[in-house]
């Protein structure tokens, strides 16, 4: 009797090393993201020193947009598979990304490697096992090998002023969403913001298309609803949807996944200034 197929829930990283050895990498654009570049001034809101958060980054050339920004001073990327933060190195040779081996006692997100270079950071681990550890732990853990302060205003936990969310709620199964956005609210500092892309897969020709992932669909109801039901949320807002499907090769490949309407949404989602959760 064949071995039932392994999901993406069973071997996380062994999916996405599956992704990235084949020729399936369609999430990866070599443009900066269209809807960073309209809302990057919601990301770096104070004057200077701002520190960006990117989970599940890939190679995103995403990244490299925000480090070159004056007004930040650390871009701390995470993703599973090492060879996405490889070539990231190999393709931004100006950002000075050195990989640096963490001691065993740092290695609760079973991670080999750190890559740091010029005010940014890749993390090689699971995002999950980042985000549950000890503020304090893990605030030594993002600065590892870089000359950044593990202090923020004084504070010793290292917290972000604000997340760039294009690949990552989608990407995570959508079991763990809650969870997801409970820790987003342990790491963002209060008064902190989330740029948040999500996909809505709308009209579909049966339910399997729908629910199919990644990348997960979530429309508007559903991120309110995640949300806006998490005590550190102050406000969500939508900033605009945009059609996904504009030209007839996205229409054919979409449609063979049974997908006939498909939309990228954008919301800015603001912590509350206070601690209180």
């Amino acid at each position: 009797m064949a071995n039932p197929p392994v999901t993406i829930t069973d071997d996380v990283q062994g999916f996405w090393a599956a992704r990235w050895s084949g020729a399936s990498l369609g999430w990866h654009k070599r443009d900066v993201n269209p809807h960073l570049q309209k809302y990057n001034d919601l990301l770096v809101e104070k004057d200077e020193s701002n520190r960006i958060f990117v989970p599940l980054c890939g190679k995103s050339v995403d990244m490299a947009y925000l480090a070159s920004n004056p007004k930040v001073s650390h871009v701390v990327g995470i993703d599973i598979i090492k060879q996405a933060a490889e070539e990231f190195a190999e393709d931004h040779p100006t950002l000075s990304l050195k990989e640096f081996q963490p001691s065993e006692s740092c290695d609760a997100t079973s991670s080999n490697s750190i890559f740091h270079g010029d005010d940014i950071t890749i993390i090689v681990g699971d995002l999950f096992n980042l985000l549950k550890m000890e503020s304090d732990e893990r605030s030594k853990y993002v600065t590892l090998g870089s000359t950044v302060s593990t202090e923020y205003d004084g504070s010793k936990s290292y917290l972000f002023d604000s997340i760039y969310d294009r690949a990552s709620m989608v990407a995570i199964n959508p079991s763990l969403r809650n969870d997801y956005a409970t820790y987003m609210g342990d790491i963002l500092r209060p008064g902190g913001v989330m740029l948040l892309v999500t996909i809505d897969r709308r009209k579909v020709t049966n339910d399997a298309s729908k629910s199919d992932g990644p990348p997960f669909s979530i429309d508007e109801s559903g991120v309110r609803q995640l949300y806006e039901s998490q005590g550190w949320v102050d406000t969500v807002e939508l900033l605009e949807e945009v059609d996904d499907l504009t030209t007839d090769d996205d229409k054919k490949r979409w449609e063979k996944k049974g997908v006939l309407e498909l939309h990228e949404l954008v919301f800015v989602i603001r912590k509350k200034t206070s601690e209180s959760k």
